[in-house]
């Protein structure tokens, strides 16, 4: 799903808001084979990522399917795109963090049909005691979802999307 730029911030009850990072989405698949990160392109980069597949393995359920976002952040907590690549030698930079979004699939049963709050649910007791990941302090945008909507993998437009200069930041907001 991609998000589609809106022009202002908007609110609007029954939505969910979420940050956006600045890094590579990526589908993380658990089978009886194994842990594996796919891109949206169907690429696999579970050798460019072991530790996280290595945790993604660790996780209680025997399969699942989670939708998320790989990124590095600087010291500032800001998600750099370009240190995916490469990272430069002197920079203070986080490991790859594996942010999850959704929950489509869970124990062989296709969870899409759901309703995101639902899912959400889902996926907090599937992750809940493991290690926490980093929040992001200096995501890129906003990107938000009806909670009760399912999910619809190839629609556009209903993720709108809202550019970080329109976002508060320490006490103040920007537009």
């Amino acid at each position: 799903m991609h998000a589609t730029q809106v022009a202002t911030p908007f609110h609007r009850p029954g939505w969910v808001y979420e940050e956006k990072m600045d890094g590579y989405r990526m589908a993380a698949m658990k089978t009886d084979d194994g842990a594996r990160l796919i891109s949206r392109n169907g690429i696999h980069h579970s050798n460019r990522f072991p530790a996280l597949v290595q945790a993604l393995a660790a996780l209680s359920s025997a399969d699942f399917l989670l939708d998320g976002e790989i990124a590095i952040y600087d010291q500032a907590l800001v998600s750099r795109f370009e240190w995916m690549r490469a990272r430069p030698k002197d920079a203070l930079a986080t490991e790859p963090v594996y942010m999850v979004f959704d929950l489509l699939e869970l124990g062989g049963k296709d969870l899409r049909g759901m309703p995101l709050w639902q899912r959400r649910n889902m996926l907090e007791a599937l992750v809940t005691g493991q290690r926490a990941s980093c929040r992001c302090g200096g995501c890129r945008a906003t990107a938000s979802r009806r909670g009760r909507r399912r999910f619809i993998g190839a629609m556009r437009g209903s993720w709108p999307k809202i550019l970080s200069r329109y976002m508060c930041r320490g006490g103040r907001c920007g537009g």
